[in-house]
């Protein structure tokens, strides 16, 4: 079975997302946790700002209890006492396949197409293989959603407009400040989206520009690239009065900016109006800090009305990105259900051969060696022409490995004593 456990902005509000993001730190130790209490040991978890999925292979249970375990897991691991099991979404085999392939194409993504989550995904899938966390069938399963990302982003024009939730901050700025040009940015993390968010402010002219990380070295590698400031992690408080624009994008499961940071300079702040932008998961600005006159904080959710005129354009491409998604699907699920024949082939071959190899061993006993040599080629070539025959009609009758039913029967019938 393959499945799917997750939660999304599309199923619940930030409050409660933020509660299951997971750093990298935290997948490996929750996936010591869930082979010790479930068993199951074959995952990959996606943590993104706007969505949490773990993708699992298991046979051991059937669906329900798979999910409620894995639930069960989660909630204890991240010590979750609230209910929230109405706000993820289960699914499971063709139907967990579609929407992972879905969320590669960004059909399902706030930004429609956008481009920064099949990135999130090849390094979820590329982490939690490296942790040899994956079986081949999530490894088959995440490669052939690669595959199916591309051909959407390049086989249709879904990638038109807006392309990810950092250029839906920088056109929320533009709406709230106008001119960027002499406004001041800060940027706190240096990580793919803190970049991003970095690249798309320059390409709309952004004025004075300084970057913050907890490493000051990948820090100044990146500044290198966009000619920028750098500052100490630990300067974080003295250079939020220096900015208009503040946009925040770590992974730290703690808040950075907090309300007293702000109260005691934004009375003295210039432009009397300073705009917090916080783009992790979880919130990296104490809630409160939006309650501060002259402040505006927005988080991810807030940027889903900015994108909906970009959405709006874009889903004329949806019709077209579906019938892309099918195929891969269906080659996938093809891969799937013809790995299920290969124990009933391998059945089926093995003991045809020794069979084979059993009535030729007593028939050397009365015959010459020419004979004996003749009679073996014969037999080889009788032997190969059934079992090609047998595999074939294995394959039609079980309708290449979808009819389990089928298929127990067939191996059944071909276990020899």
């Amino acid at each position: 079975m393959i499945g799917l456990l997750g939660i999304s902005f599309k199923t619940t509000s930030l409050d409660i997302r933020e509660k299951y993001a997971f750093s990298n730190e935290e997948i490996i130790r929750f996936a010591e946790y869930l082979q010790q209490e479930t068993d199951i040991s074959d995952i990959v978890l996606l943590s993104t700002c706007n969505r949490t999925e773990l993708y699992f292979s298991q046979d051991q249970y059937d669906r329900q209890m798979a999910f409620d375990a894995l639930f069960k897991a989660m909630n204890s691991f991240k010590g979750i006492d609230e209910h929230y099991w109405h706000a993820f979404y289960h699914k499971s085999n063709a139907d967990a396949v579609r929407h992972l392939y879905e969320v590669a194409s960004g059909l399902d993504s706030m930004v429609l197409g956008e481009d920064q989550i099949i990135g999130q995904i090849k390094d979820a899938y590329l982490f939690c293989t490296k942790a040899a966390l994956t079986d081949d069938v999530l490894m088959r399963l995440f490669q052939k959603s690669f595959e199916a990302g591309k051909r959407v982003r390049t086989e249709t024009a879904i990638k038109l407009g807006t392309t990810s939730v950092s250029s839906a901050a920088v056109e929320l700025c533009i709406r709230k400040l106008g001119n960027l040009s002499y406004k001041a940015l800060l940027v706190v993390g240096a990580g793919e989206t803190g970049v991003l968010a970095l690249q798309n402010f320059m390409t709309k002219g952004i004025g004075c520009t300084t970057l913050i990380n907890r490493s000051i070295e990948h820090a100044n590698q990146v500044a290198k690239d966009f000619e920028i400031c750098v500052a100490p992690f630990e300067q974080l408080e003295s250079e939020l009065p220096k900015h208009d624009i503040v946009v925040l994008a770590t992974s730290s499961q703690n808040h950075l900016v907090h309300a007293d940071m702000v109260k005691n300079y934004i009375h003295k702040f210039e432009d009397k109006n300073q705009i917090f932008i916080d783009l992790s998961v979880p919130r990296n600005v104490e809630e409160s800090v939006g309650n501060i006159d002259s402040v505006s904080l927005f988080t991810v959710d807030d940027l889903e009305e900015v994108v909906r005129a970009t959405n709006e354009k874009r889903m004329e491409c949806v019709e077209s990105a579906s019938g892309i998604i099918n195929e891969v699907v269906h080659e996938y699920n093809e891969w799937l259900a013809s790995r299920s024949l290969r124990p009933a082939i391998k059945t089926i071959t093995s003991n045809l051969l020794a069979v084979h190899n059993k009535e030729l061993t007593l028939n050397k006993k009365y015959e010459s060696e020419e004979v004996q040599k003749a009679v073996e080629e014969y037999a080889l070539h009788l032997t190969q022409r059934y079992t090609g025959m047998l595999i074939k009609n294995l394959k039609d009758l079980t309708n290449n490995g979808k009819e389990i039913d089928s298929l127990n029967i067939v191996s059944d019938l071909f276990k020899l004593d």
